[in-house]
């Protein structure tokens, strides 16, 4: 039996909180701090800003730097830094009575009909008036139209494998290709032990060829044992050795094995950081 989670990233919101993942623009009082952008291809539009608590006193005036840290795109047959790289932009904030700060950053239209691929990573520096650093938060966003990623916890073959497949990779490259996999697991051997996460790491590099625009690539195929609970993410990133450009990513994540509950005994894949999924009629084929 095969529990597959496949990610299409059309478009991504990333917050960073040290090596925490936290979603979302939204505000709420109490909620941990974090910097947020988004890549919207519904609005058109690449947004930022800071939200949540971190130690600024009620009713406090504070000015927050956003600075562009990095960014590419890519189209069919080319791929480019965003112009944007390196500008910083200062907004004003003041703090809630309950110490919650919620500032919006920069906003600029965002091409979306372009590309088939686009990454921006942005760092919010809160200062106090006097220019005093209070803390930073780091966040990123991805569009991908042309990239996904398979995650299969393959209970037949006691294997969890992860793959990449991608298309319209037809910019030419004089060194081909190369995918940087990421993982993480998260496991419980009993009901009575602690429950393990092992945070992202680099698993491997491997160097691909575009052949007709099109890439495959196994990033690994492991062994898998039954425990009380098992899932796994991966993170698939392809760039360009040659000029250090990324131009397609992406994310998913399966469960291998869940005892919590009878309701969870059967596996099934978890919601990608970012991403899709489509029903399958199976019944017609």
């Amino acid at each position: 039996m095969k529990y597959i989670r496949v990610s299409a990233l059309v478009a991504g919101v990333v917050g960073l909180v040290g090596g925490l993942l936290v979603g979302s623009p939204a505000s709420a009082a109490g909620t941990s701090f974090h910097a947020w952008i988004t890549c919207d291809p519904v609005t058109n539009k690449v947004a930022t800003g800071v939200t949540g608590q971190y130690g600024v006193a009620a009713n406090t005036a504070v000015k927050v730097e956003f600075k562009v840290e990095s960014g590419y795109y890519a189209t069919a047959t080319t791929s480019a830094k965003i112009p944007a790289v390196g500008s910083t932009t200062t907004v004003a904030g003041k703090s809630t009575a309950s110490g919650d700060l919620t500032v919006k950053g920069y906003s600029r239209d965002f091409p979306i009909s372009g590309y088939i691929f686009y990454t921006e990573k942005v760092t919010a520096t809160v200062k106090n008036t006097a220019g005093g650093i209070i803390t930073s938060r780091t966040a990123s966003c991805d569009y991908d139209r042309h990239t996904n990623v398979t995650l299969t916890c393959d209970h037949e073959t006691q294997t969890i494998t992860a793959r990449v497949d991608g298309v319209q990779f037809n910019e030419p490259l004089p060194m081909g290709l190369e995918i940087k996999w990421e993982r993480s697991t998260t496991s419980q051997e009993t009901a009575s032990d602690l429950v393990w996460t092992m945070q992202r790491f680099v698993w491997k590099t491997h160097g691909v060829t575009p052949v007709n625009g099109t890439i495959s690539d196994v990033g690994f195929s492991d062994p898998a044992t039954d425990r009380y609970y098992q899932s796994q993410t991966v993170w698939a990133t392809v760039s360009s050795p040659y000029n250090g450009r990324t131009i397609g990513s992406g994310t998913a994540t399966c469960v291998y094995s869940d005892h919590r509950s009878p309701a969870k005994a059967v596996a099934s894949g978890q919601p990608a950081v970012k991403g899709y999924s489509v029903d399958f009629p199976m019944s017609g084929y």
